[in-house]
């Protein structure tokens, strides 16, 4: 195992526990915007109707996304590799592959929603029939791309390296593990389930589960990893007394 560093340790605490606190900011922006229908995301004419502060409200929903859900990871990410990657042996490549990819996806998919929101609304807005149509499918088009392609291909990875990491980190003494666990096998039902139009009630169960429980799991990892970086300095100090 390797330690690193004690400022190491304090950047990737406040990032999981940040990221947690913004991944839950994503969710409440969320529903502020579509209430109970989170399928009106996907539906262009309604979308690009809404008032320019209800858009702002979920071109920040889209921002605290990238950084709660994502860029927290990545972070997240490396310090495991770092401290697990002898315990890991090839799978620690493997793992930081799959983590790299998951960012990437869920990272484009909103980027791509928060970029072309706004054009797209005041082309709505202020144009005729055919405009209107043809913005309203662009929107329609790149909701269903993000929603149903990008971010439903990130199962697959989660579900590879949540559980691995969960389980090695149980090891290592960590609380919490079955949180990571839960997160791991519920994107991979996400994943398996949205292939299947039929089921999407099953689809949005999981994906519910997962957008509540893996920031839960990342304030209570950054919460612990702040509890060691504060035991490591007191280890040090004895020693050098």
């Amino acid at each position: 195992m390797n330690l690193p560093s004690r400022n190491v340790m304090h950047f990737t605490a406040w990032s999981a526990i940040i990221g947690g606190v913004l991944a839950y900011v994503n969710v409440v922006l969320s529903m502020m915007v579509t209430g109970s229908d989170t399928d009106m995301v996907l539906h262009g004419p309604t979308m690009l109707a809404l008032t320019s502060d209800a858009r702002d409200l979920f071109r920040l929903s889209m921002l605290s996304d990238v950084f709660g859900f994502y860029l927290a990871v990545l972070v997240i990410g490396g310090y495991f590799l770092h401290v697990f990657r002898e315990e890991l042996g090839g799978l620690a490549n493997m793992i930081g592959f799959a983590i790299g990819i998951y960012a990437v996806l869920g990272i484009s998919g909103a980027a791509m929603q928060l970029a072309i929101f706004h054009p797209l609304a005041h082309l709505y807005a202020g144009g005729d029939d055919a405009t209107k149509a043809a913005a309203a499918a662009a929107w329609t088009t790149v909701a269903n791309a993000t929603q149903s392609g990008l971010w439903w291909c990130e199962g697959p990875f989660v579900f590879f390296w949540a559980p691995i990491a969960a389980t090695q980190l149980k090891k290592a003494g960590w609380k919490g593990s079955i949180l990571l666990k839960i997160v791991g096998w519920f994107f991979g039902l996400f994943f398996l389930f949205g292939f299947f139009p039929d089921l999407d009630g099953l689809t949005s169960i999981c994906e519910t589960v997962v957008v509540l429980v893996l920031p839960l799991w990342m304030m209570w990892f950054g919460w612990q990893l702040f509890r060691r970086a504060a035991k490591s300095v007191d280890q040090s100090r004895v020693s050098a007394g």
